[in-house]
């Protein structure tokens, strides 16, 4: 019975943790799009383009394993007004189907924050009903390899959310967005790679994770960075 329960548990996890990887590539698609309809240049605007294409199309595997359908039908949307979008003519034309395919990622991380939502109350109610063998099931977990990683990740992270901290407090406010930003894109990189091991994987999305909220507390930086 315990370890039918287990078996039933850890699924659960899966499809959140590929919606987070998935979520973090079609970030990195918004944002090369944004480059494209803010370039004047036709060949520049399709070099952006391509990368944005090539992203979605390196996903396919995180769009399954995410499981959230509406996501996929405005990936696919997306993907289509891209192409699109590359074989224009104009640089007109291209933005137009380029807004489009941005408003299809818009609403695909909306889709996909909803489904990891859901997905997470799920874990809450499955976890809540495994109360009776709380002890035994903490006891199976941490022999868990997969686990047991991610918590040796975690703590090593702790040194490394604290540095930073001490960047965004102490630097000035254009010089830790800018170190912070290069930490975030240099995540956003590494995930879209398909040969990562867990490991590295996990690392880099905790790390983005990371940069993203130092981030947001930096928000306000991004006028001054355009003022300078």
């Amino acid at each position: 019975m315990f370890c039918f329960a287990i078996l039933c548990l850890f699924p659960s996890f899966t499809p959140s943790e590929a919606c987070s990887y998935l979520d973090s590539n079609m970030t990195y698609v918004q944002t090369q799009t944004n480059k494209a309809i803010e370039d004047h240049s036709i060949d520049k605007a399709k070099f952006y383009i391509y990368k944005a294409i090539k992203t979605i199309q390196k996903s396919s595997t995180k769009i399954s394993e995410c499981g959230c359908k509406d996501a996929e039908d405005n990936i696919l949307k997306s993907l289509l007004n891209l192409k699109a979008a590359a074989r224009a003519k104009s640089i007109n034309g291209s933005k137009t189907l380029l807004k489009e395919s941005l408003q299809n990622i818009y609403k695909a991380l909306s889709n996909i924050a909803k489904h990891e939502n859901h997905d997470y109350a799920l874990v809450s109610k499955e976890l809540k009903m495994e109360n009776s063998i709380s002890n035994q099931r903490k006891s199976y977990i941490s022999k868990y390899s997969t686990a047991e990683l991610h918590r040796k990740i975690d703590i090593s992270l702790q040194k490394f959310e604290a540095s930073l901290n001490v960047v965004v407090d102490s630097l000035n406010c254009i010089d830790a967005y800018k170190f912070t930003k290069r930490v975030f894109e240099e995540c956003e990189k590494e995930l879209l790679k398909n040969n990562l091991s867990e490991g590295k994987k996990y690392y880099n999305l905790k790390t983005q994770q990371i940069a993203s909220e130092a981030l947001s507390r930096l928000g306000n930086c991004e006028n001054q960075k355009a003022n300078n």
